[in-house]
């Protein structure tokens, strides 16, 4: 039922098919994709504007309690001057004039630490003797009496056992330099050592003047930035940044429902209404809420453009595809099928024949590609066929080469039974020697072998050379036990003490020494053959009417690179005081042995 469905609303011819294809799995994904991609950049930018605001909200709430902490600081300090102190308390033992400037002196060094907040602080002080104090100018003298009566006072004697009472919305009077109507106030009872009221104080903050300051800080003077209120828990407006501007009933209720259900929580949040935003957060020290409201229309306006702009091309885009597909899929469906019917004839001729290079732009390409793929095919099947044939060649060329030396090491073992026969241990012991180094060389499968084989295979070779030159030339090693065990190329020693046989002594030396050392750097191992030769210069202008060169030297560095691929390697010839040295490296490839049943030793590689 469903493939029959499907039939129906599917186009029947290839150009259709195409075309609807496209629209319905290209072109309309696309479109409901930027349009998601709309959406979500405007959700996108409303969280993040409403995160900046909280962060402004934030940046000015921790300026009011930054503020706030310090003129609870600052009443601490006066609380705690032990000079302050006793002006209070003993007021007689000062003239009135001194003990006004004691205390103007107090308040002038404190409202220094108040000029980097921007805010104004004004200080009352009373003590218990008749005496009133301010860091302002009062509109009219101090009266003693008449402070003592105002409500701030009256209040911190009703409240003997708390010291401090923040006030909000507190009516200072009698400030003649103040801005705003409203002040921040902090009433604090001041005590002695054996905690006794000495004296009350009052330290207003003019914190309306600091409000429209901090918003000011923050619209950037632009009146599209929005506008900043600062509401009690019932939702009135206590202050607010540009006159004449509300918050809606709705946002004023969910802040007196917010300040209902939340108790102390201070988190923020972000209420949309009328195409604004209003953030608030609240100030618990305060119970009251930081609001600001700013228009949607300021965050939508990219994206709307940015709408308009793709609404419009997305069609005229849409118009011309659907005509760019009828004429693209009328011209690509014939020539297609013709070159169907020639690929099918070129495969069914074993691939000999090419394609006729008609047409132009893909089909001429693809045409072109067919013919160099067959001639690439071709190609490879005759560099197959050749290189068959080589292995082949190579393969027999090996096996032909192997007889030579077998014949040879068949013919040593006869001489070394005749040997036996007649006793004659000198032939018999070269005989030994000689097969020992033809077996190594027979034994084609193995590359590496242990170090303490290659100088089995070094001293088989110098017996040969001493019974044969009859020289007394000396080897001696310096090999740790552990290196015995070493893995090295096969035959890369034993070159290079003939080279020093053959160069630094020559074949009639009666005495000399030949060392050979082995050891580890790093993960590399060295190996070394010095003798007490003639030297390298000697050496090569011996050379100039020798018949043989030097031996292997170049071959053995060609073998190491070949045989340690992409690792380090090196082989260098040096001069010495006494002959010539040379020195082999190579990565260290250790085999350890260890013991099975019957003490049959083993090897283990580490490398």
């Amino acid at each position: 039922m469903l493939t029959r469905w499907l039939r129906r609303i599917t186009p029947g011819t290839f150009k259709h098919r195409i075309l609807f294809s496209f629209l319905l799995f290209l072109l309309t994904p696309i479109a409901i994709l930027v349009l998601y991609n709309f959406r979500e950049t405007e959700v996108m930018l409303q969280r993040d504007a409403s995160d900046i605001n909280v962060k402004q909200l934030e940046g000015i709430k921790a300026d009011l309690i930054d503020l706030m902490s310090l003129v609870m600081k600052t009443g601490m300090l006066l609380d705690q001057d032990s000079v302050l102190r006793e002006v209070m308390q003993k007021p007689e033992l000062y003239d009135a004039i001194h003990r006004k400037r004691i205390v103007e002196n107090k308040f002038a060094s404190i409202e220094n630490s108040f000029f980097l907040t921007g805010a104004t602080v004004f200080y009352t002080l009373i003590d218990l003797k008749g005496n009133a104090y301010t860091s302002y100018t009062p509109e009219n003298s101090l009266n003693y009496a008449h402070i003592s009566s105002e409500p701030w006072v009256q209040e911190l004697k009703r409240t003997e056992g708390q010291r401090y009472v923040w006030k909000s919305n507190d009516l200072t009077t009698g400030v003649r330099e103040r801005k705003g109507n409203r002040m921040l106030s902090l009433y604090e009872v001041l005590r002695d050592d054996g905690l006794k009221p000495f004296a009350y104080g009052r330290f207003s903050i003019d914190y309306e003047a600091w409000f429209q300051e901090k918003t000011e800080e923050n619209t950037f003077g632009s009146d599209r930035e929005g506008a900043y209120f600062l509401m009690d828990g019932y939702g009135n407006i206590m202050l607010q940044s540009k006159s004449g501007d509300n918050v809606p009933s709705t946002v004023s209720s969910a802040i007196t429902a917010a300040s209902q259900s939340q108790g102390q929580d201070t988190s923020s949040q972000s209420i949309v209404n009328n195409h604004m935003m209003y953030t608030y957060s609240k100030i618990q020290e305060l119970d009251g809420y930081l609001v600001k409201k700013i228009p949607l229309s300021l965050l939508f306006e990219e994206v709307n453009k940015q709408k308009l702009r793709f609404y419009t091309v997305y069609g005229a885009i849409l118009l011309l595809f659907v005509l760019l597909t009828y004429f693209i899929s009328s011209t690509v469906t014939g020539p297609l099928k013709h070159l169907q019917r020639k690929m099918e004839t070129t495969v069914k001729l074993n691939l000999k024949t090419k394609l006729p290079e008609q047409g132009r732009g893909e089909l001429l390409a693809l045409t072109r590609s067919f013919n160099f793929m067959i001639a690439d095919i071709n190609n490879l099947l005759e560099q197959l066929k050749l290189e068959e044939r080589q292995k082949q060649f190579v393969r027999f060329q090996v096996l032909l080469g192997q007889m030579n030396p077998h014949f040879l090491l068949n013919t040593l073992n006869t001489i070394k039974s005749i040997a036996l026969d007649k006793d004659d241990d000198e032939i018999y012991e070269i005989c030994v020697s000689l097969g020992k180094i033809l077996e190594t060389t027979l034994n084609l499968e193995v590359d590496l072998i242990l170090l303490k084989e290659e100088i089995v295979l070094i001293e088989s070779y110098m017996d040969i050379q001493r019974k044969r030159f009859g020289h007394g030339i000396e080897l001696h090693y310096e090999v740790s036990r552990d290196l015995e065990y070493a893995l090295i190329p096969k035959f890369c020693l034993q070159p290079l003490v003939e080279n020093s046989l053959i160069h630094g002594f020559g074949q009639s030396q009666l005495e000399g020494r030949i060392d050979i050392r082995a050891s580890i750097h790093h993960s590399l191992l060295i190996l070394e053959v010095a003798d007490n030769g003639i030297g390298i210069k000697k050496s090569q202008a011996n050379q100039s009417y020798r018949k043989r060169k030097s031996i292997g030297v170049q071959n053995l560095r060609e073998s190491l690179e070949l045989m340690f691929k992409n690792q380090p390697t090196g082989l260098r010839i040096e001069s010495t005081e006494e002959g010539t040295q040379v020195i082999m490296h190579f990565p260290l490839l250790l085999s350890k042995p260890y013991l099975k049943e019957g003490s049959t030793i083993v090897a283990h590689i580490d490398r």
